[in-house]
């Protein structure tokens, strides 16, 4: 065990990290809260290292024995030894990973492990290694599991590295994606952009200063000063978002400098990721984008079309030209920035085009994800057509022999087909709600109801549906339950027996009920009933409201602010005496015609239709 390794420094500056960041902001600081796990014991090193065969880097061995078994570091935390057992290291060959090494040349390697062993997540499949073997053993690497990115941060060791951690998280700075820039202070970099013999080396001194949470006096007119140097060039990383932190007029007027020397679409770039605020500068620039707009490049398109919706007062018609220019991505990504424009539903035809696509099936997904949701034959018979081309989408293709292309070819195209025929079917809902529920500026607009995904799969929404089976809507069952003392049937003659008890049913949204609202798509989504499925033949389903029409005994329903899918179980509610359908997409007033019983109803907020059955009502029931 080394005597020189510094245990007290650490500690040290440990401390001075998590009391500057006391709130837990720095990115993962809520997973390790700055707390070292206990230290490993010798024995454990020692028999990972014999399992191994390699021994561990010293810096890392020791900060392992002295300091802790993984806990507080970079991104989420340092893993303990244990989570590298069984990753094959394979000692006696040469690592995969070097510096030198690019991402493309990895991408046919079987096994790019084998001389590393993972020290830490930085989130989704992004991991922090360190190098084990080889002639880069003790460095420390990031990679992406699928090897779309390998990085090399240039401390020499584990040790330096994880020292620069501590001594920035101490500092305060916004370390982002930790090592990835340059490490020192504000008066290194300095210098090391004046020292840099590459354009490269300097950008990533500039870029390096974003770390700071506070400009001193010499750092803003070193920004200054170099702002004209950095006028025409393509690249400019940072340094527009350094300059705005210096002055937002100085920041105008160095993407005014680059407009007018012809890189539009690199301020354009600029203009999208912008400090400030992006609505605001939007509407100033809407103009000279508008104008510029045949001359950007496609790349450019995705994220110009979303400044000039901002910017305001811009329709689709000035823009869909660009539809024309576009290939590939470029093209759907624009088919779906171009959905978002409010008077997009007048610009169908655009769409109806795109909708008879059969060979670009990503396409064809962009133009359904995107078709604006309009109440529009044309747009029905589209979509049916593109569900009737595809018959068999539904139906996976295995494939047991990986080698066989031809077999893995139809096996991705009938996944593609999959999306599509399900993304159509997902636009015909819409229009199905559309039509039930449309939006009407005179009323507020009743809920739709829905519930998670997860959820849905629990409570065995997903399965096939016998046609003899009995839907429950979970909104009911909750209803149910609350009525219940807390608690549904647990088999179906229970559930038989209930429903013959219930005389008053009241469905409303509440905190009781609505897990969480979207209040601008008037969308409510259910907390679940249950934890497990009902008993058969009962199922949940949300368009299950027909059992309420065989409750033989409700006197009493209220339904208020939501959108129900079929009404037609009201026709069976003979014996009802009360009816409250207030701010729901009720309609048809002949409905009530079919309860002779019924003494009350609260029709208010509805659009009503036939209401000559009313004024017969009217003599018998209050209204």
């Amino acid at each position: 065990m080394s005597n020189t390794f510094p245990l007290e420094e650490l500690r040290s500056l440990l401390e001075k990290a998590r009391t500057a960041d006391a709130d837990l902001k720095q990115f993962g600081a809520e997973s390790h809260k700055y707390q070292w796990n206990p230290p490993a014991s010798l024995k454990e090193i020692e028999e990972f290292e014999q399992e191994t065969g390699i021994v561990l880097p010293d810096g890392y061995r020791n900060f392992l024995l002295q300091a802790g078994n993984g806990g507080a570091g970079p991104f989420y935390g340092l893993f303990p030894i244990s989570a590298s057992k069984g990753w094959p290291i394979e000692a006696d060959k040469l690592p995969w990973l070097d510096p030198d090494r690019s991402v493309e040349e990895l991408e046919d390697v079987p096994d790019w492990k084998r001389g590393c062993i993972p020290i830490g997540s930085q989130g989704d499949t992004y991991i922090t290694c360190l190098m084990v073997t080889g002639p880069d053993r003790g460095r420390v690497v990031y990679i992406e599991y699928e090897r779309s990115w390998i990085f090399f941060p240039r401390e020499p060791d584990f040790l330096s590295w994880y020292t620069r951690w501590l001594r920035e998280a101490a500092a305060g700075y916004d370390m982002g994606w930790f090592g990835i820039f340059l490490d020192g202070d504000e008066e290194t970099l300095q210098k090391h952009y004046v020292q840099a013999d590459t354009e490269g080396e300097r950008l990533l001194a500039i870029d390096s200063m974003e770390k700071f949470p506070d400009l001193s006096d010499a750092s803003q007119d070193f920004i200054c000063s170099i702002l004209d140097e950095w006028v025409m060039k393509e690249d400019v990383g940072s340094l527009p978002r350094l300059a705005y932190r210096v002055d937002p007029e100085l920041y105008g007027q160095f993407l005014d400098k680059r407009w007018e020397v012809g890189l539009i679409d690199r301020v354009v770039y600029e203009l999208y990721h912008t400090p400030a605020d992006r609505k605001d500068l939007a509407k100033r620039w809407k103009e000279r984008i508008l104008d510029k707009l045949p001359e950007l490049s496609p790349k450019t398109y995705c994220i110009a079309i979303p400044l000039l919706r901002m910017g305001g007062g811009v329709n689709l018609e000035q823009v869909a030209f660009l539809l024309d220019r576009a290939e590939g991505r470029e093209k759907r990504e624009l088919l779906r920035d171009l959905g978002h424009f409010p008077d997009a539903k007048e610009h169908l035809e655009i769409w109806l085009g795109y909708l008879q696509e059969r060979e670009d099936l990503e396409l064809l997904h962009y133009a359904l994800l995107s078709v604006p949701h309009v109440n529009d034959p044309r747009l029905r018979e589209a979509l049916c057509k593109v569900q009737a081309a595809f018959p068999f989408a539904l139906e996976m293709i295995h494939v047991d022999d990986y080698k066989d292309k031809e077999a893995l070819e139809r096996s991705l195209r009938r996944n593609k087909e999959r999306t599509v025929y399900k993304a159509a079917d997902a636009v015909l809902t819409e229009l199905f709600y559309e039509g039930i529920n449309p939006e009407d500026i005179r009323l507020p607009r009743p809920y739709r109801l829905k519930m998670p995904g997860n959820a849905m799969s629990d409570l065995g929404m997903y399965r096939t549906l016998p046609t003899d089976g009995i839907l429950i809507h979970p909104l009911i069952a909750l209803a149910i339950r609350q009525g219940s003392g807390g608690r549904l049937p647990s088999t179906a003659w229970d559930w038989g027996r209930k429903l013959k008890q219930v005389k008053e049913l009241q469905l409303v949204l509440s905190e009781k009920t609505v897990q969480s609202w979207e209040d601008e798509a008037r969308c409510a989504y259910l907390r679940a009933p249950d934890e497990h499925f009902p008993p058969e033949p009962y199922y949940y389903d949300l368009r299950g409201w027909a059992v309420i029409g065989g409750v033989e005994n409700l006197r009493e329903l209220r339904i208020s602010e939501i959108c129900v899918e079929d009404f037609s179980f009201l026709a069976q509610c003979k014996n009802l005496r009360t009816l409250s359908l207030y701010n729901t997409n009720f309609t048809d007033c002949r409905l009530l015609k079919e309860l002779p019983k019924l003494r009350y109803v609260d029709l208010r907020y509805c659009r009503l239709i036939h209401k000559e059955v009313l004024k017969k009502l009217h003599a018998e029931c209050e209204l």
